[in-house]
């Protein structure tokens, strides 16, 4: 379907600002004249997106835009770059030549379990864009957002539910907390050729934010993105049935504020997700934390570090992981899973937990609990994370964080 779709779009001209000739194209035509401006372009922006048909087109010229208000967005439509088609180089490459779209979300505005840009539509395409929160443009509204447990989520980014959305060759960073990018519930999507950098800060006490988090997901797949300095969990998955999470790379600079909890997370949030990861195939995934160590756990499979809840099925593997502080921890399934053929790679020392200074020896640690629903012997210590989260240590802001030894 998502093949059909495109074909539609490619029907429409890269120079229009809307998709189709006859629609009401004012509101859009505005957006070309508030490029690089420092007022709010969110209700014109939203003007904009009302006003384009189902599966049109929203081109925005490369520059960057103020976004003070929440975007919703709730057809099926195209939002892209003016210039750039799909195969063009990724905004990574050089943000200029991309729309930045710049989160940063009055303080007038209530926050309600709702973030700065969100989607509830199928067939949505995001594609050569760049999306910055307020992490370092603005780090009081930012530290504000991200002590209220209301106002958490409006310090993040985007929130997507829809079936075949596709989120291609953009940029998600600095967002002060929560999370880059949350994939809701949906099928049939694809995210690839995407940077996930510099959300959140790690070394400081609910500043922590996530690369990209899906809820539960079908049929989704996660294809050759990047994630560097993400600072909660980088990829953390609460359940994904029939999903491939494909040659995605995994860093950290070599700033502790930059560090992770973890890499990549198969779990489930209690009653929330479903842990289901039946027929998934986690592999070719390379992660790489730095000789400083900088996430906790590479790979995490269960959620006992934090809390009880179920993860069971799929398979893991040809994942290569260097420099964690674990590479990987099982801990715990509640059902079977493959994890075979993958390169973990022990980093022995001492390392700062939520239950006080841990030793880790080895590369691979599975729980008792979770063996008997492995597919194949794993050589590995059999010992339970409960309430030990890996590399927590938070330190007031301006002080050096503790090294890794």
């Amino acid at each position: 379907m998502a093949i059909a779709l495109d074909g539609v779009l490619g029907l429409i001209g890269e120079d229009q600002a809307v998709a189709s000739p006859g629609s009401n194209a004012e509101p859009c035509i505005a957006m070309t004249r508030l490029v690089g401006g420092v007022s709010d372009v969110g209700p014109a922006l939203q003007a904009c997106l009302d006003a384009t048909p189902a599966n049109g087109k929203v081109a925005l010229p490369p520059g960057r835009y103020l976004i003070a208000t929440p975007i919703h967005l709730r057809l099926p439509i195209t939002l892209t770059t003016l210039g750039l088609s799909p195969v063009s180089a990724p905004c990574s490459a050089d943000e200029r030549r991309c729309a930045q779209l710049h989160l940063a979300i009055a303080p007038a505005v209530i926050a309600s379990a709702i973030m700065p840009f969100d989607i509830a539509s199928d067939y949505v395409r995001l594609d050569h864009l760049v999306f910055q929160g307020t992490r370092l443009t603005d780090p009081g509204l930012s530290a504000k957002r991200c002590a209220s447990d209301k106002e958490r989520p409006m310090a993040g980014g985007l929130r997507v539910s829809g079936t075949g959305i596709v989120i291609h060759r953009s940029v998600f960073r600095d967002m002060a907390c929560y999370t880059a990018l949350e994939f809701g519930h949906g099928a049939a999507t694809v995210i690839s050729g995407n940077d996930f950098v510099g959300n959140g800060t790690h070394t400081a006490k609910l500043r922590w934010a996530d690369g990209l988090t899906i809820h539960d997901a079908k049929g989704l797949r996660v294809l050759s993105n990047r994630f560097r300095d993400n600072t909660d969990i980088q990829l953390v998955l609460g359940g994904c049935t029939g999903c491939t999470v494909a040659d995605n790379r995994f860093g950290h600079s070599d700033a502790a504020g930059g560090g992770s909890f973890g890499e990549i997370m198969l779990q489930a949030w209690p009653k929330a997700t479903s842990g289901n990861f039946t027929g998934t195939r986690v592999v070719r995934n390379k992660i790489d934390c730095g000789p400083q160590r900088r996430c906790g756990f590479g790979i995490m499979i269960g959620s006992t570090p934090w809390y009880d809840a179920p993860a069971f099925g799929g398979i893991v593997a040809g994942n290569r992981v260097a420099h964690a502080m674990l590479a990987l921890n099982v801990d715990r399934l509640t059902g079977p899973m493959a994890i075979d053929h993958n390169q973990f790679i022990a980093s022995p020392g001492t390392y700062p937990s939520t239950c006080g200074p841990r030793r880790v020896d080895v590369a691979v640690n599975v729980s008792p609990d979770s063996r008997p629903f492995l597919s194949s012997a794993m050589p590995a210590s059999a010992i339970s994370y409960r309430g030990c989260i890996l590399n927590y240590a938070i330190v007031p802001e301006g002080a050096n964080a503790p090294t890794s030894n």
